[in-house]
């Protein structure tokens, strides 16, 4: 009996600190601004066969900041705060790009396939 009420407080306290150390969604936002730029510092203009997405590619190459802004300001962050974590879906242009969760201050994505 006291190995089970110790470990009912164990789950508490852990439960609490789930619940009190979730991402906000200045984090989920944050995350998704650096993968942007981890995104456009990995793209290789000349791997490209389409001549118009190579041109753009390698001008969000140049101003790499001001290209994951724009890009960032078209995207939707569905921002969901949940008990013990948080979920944010994203979206650009109505079509689902992945979904991401946040527990212990730390943001896990998954992206999606096919966007629908």
């Amino acid at each position: 009996m006291r190995g089970l009420l110790g470990l009912i407080a164990l789950l508490a306290v852990a439960g609490l600190g789930l619940a009190f150390t979730k991402p906000t969604e200045a984090a989920f936002e944050a995350a998704l601004e650096a993968r942007l730029l981890d995104r456009i510092d990995r793209a290789d203009p000349e791997a490209e066969d389409n001549p118009a997405s190579a041109v753009l590619l390698a001008t969000c190459k140049l101003g790499r900041a001001q290209c994951a802004e724009l890009i960032g300001s078209m995207i939707s962050l569905d921002y969901a705060d949940k008990v013990l974590f948080s979920q944010a879906d994203v979206s650009l242009g109505g079509r689902s790009y992945g979904v991401c969760y946040g527990a212990a201050t730390q943001i896990f994505c998954r992206e999606t396939a096919n966007p629908r």
